[in-house]
């Protein structure tokens, strides 16, 4: 079997199931009165259900299992799993090197759907998360080690890169989550960062990493053609944790058998506005005197929304800056070593740059 019937296989699973059960989701959420809830930091003002979630979770497990059945011992494995096992036992040895990340997927999308019904406090939100990074390092996918860069000396992690690595998973989860504030936007643009996440997998050799990917792009792109402007659902918090909480899991499989700190640097880049907006959200609340996840109006789609764009030029600007993050996340693998640190950076001072004048932009439009 062809690579390419391999990746179409995949990304065709995902895309039939998330496609096939979101409009029954719809249905159901109609008939029984599921809706988001409306308050004035919403922008939608219609009754709209928003359990999109769980089909995303389920088109993601089914793409993964196909992808376990057509790749175990004929593509490139992570580090830390042999390629040598072929068919049934090749799918059971897949199966279990993963079943962490699965595991912690699962943890934190059954929290993220209980919530969306019964609007969980953030204490026992931020609690299971934690729990479900914490199982996700029982496998071998850890951050445990630090280079330093331009003169590339390493820094053990040791035992901390438990804690090192729970942190890092908690905080996507809930960068992603910040985002999800206008139609298409955390679908559109964790949708980008896993198609980009799939190609540097491929170029590092693990086509197994590069399946799972694919095949959760299919189901995203299944769940936009209910999401995108005007949205008939919403993913809600069932979708947009459990979609962070993947994306944040990808570079520690990417990093497999090294868990060095520069195999996070593209994806640091490719996640920098989620980032990048939960980290000003955080501090601007802080600064305020508020709980650091309590809620407000002034994220980055806030502000563009602030000054007068629509919902689709919006989505337009941040798909755009995404793919250009992307480029420079999939440069990295391919400069020399030196000049790849050095166009990340900038790439990284020009987004907080922007980010910055939007920011105060915003607050002269709303002020």
């Amino acid at each position: 079997m062809t690579l390419t019937l391999r990746i179409l296989l995949t990304m065709i699973a995902g895309f039939t199931v998330t496609g096939g059960l979101t409009p029954l989701i719809i249905h159901l959420a109609h008939r029984n009165h599921w809706y988001d809830e409306l308050n004035h930091r919403k922008i939608h003002t219609e009754d709209i259900p928003r359990l999109g979630g769980f089909g995303i979770y389920m088109g993601m497990i089914v793409s993964a299992v196909v992808a376990f059945i057509v790749s175990s011992g004929q593509l490139g494995m992570p580090t830390g799993l042999s390629a040598s096992v072929t068919g049934a036992a090749g799918f059971w040895t897949v199966l279990v090197y993963f079943s962490p990340v699965i595991g912690g997927m699962t943890i934190i999308h059954f929290v993220g759907l209980i919530d969306d019904f019964r609007n969980l406090r953030a204490i026992l939100k931020l609690v299971i998360q934690i729990a479900a990074a914490i199982v996700v390092t029982l496998g071998p996918f850890r951050l445990e080690r630090i280079t330093v860069p331009f003169i590339w000396y390493n820094v053990e992690l040791g035992l901390l890169s438990y804690p090192v690595t729970v942190v890092w998973i908690v905080a996507v989860s809930n960068a992603v989550n910040f985002i999800d504030g206008i139609d298409g936007l955390a679908g559109g643009s964790s949708a980008i960062a896993v198609l980009f996440f799939s190609i540097i997998a491929l170029l590092v050799g693990q086509g197994v990493t590069a399946l799972l990917a694919i095949g959760i792009f299919g189901s995203l792109v299944a769940f936009l053609m209910f999401n995108g402007p005007p949205a008939r659902i919403f993913m809600g918090d069932s979708g947009s944790y459990v979609l962070g909480f993947t994306l944040s899991v990808f570079p520690l499989i990417l990093a497999d058998g090294t868990g060095n700190s520069l195999d996070m640097v593209p994806a640091i880049t490719l996640l920098a506005i989620p980032l990048l907006d939960m980290a000003s959200s955080v501090l601007r609340r802080m600064r305020r005197g508020k709980h650091p996840f309590s809620a407000d109006r002034e994220h980055v789609h806030h502000r563009l929304m602030d000054r007068g764009l629509g919902t689709w030029k919006i989505l337009a600007a941040i798909y755009g800056a995404c793919i250009l993050l992307g480029v420079a996340a999939v440069a990295w693998y391919l400069l020399p070593k030196n000049l790849d640190m050095a166009i990340t950076l900038a790439v990284w001072c020009a987004l907080i740059i922007l980010l910055v004048h939007f920011s105060r932009v915003g607050r002269r439009s709303t002020g």
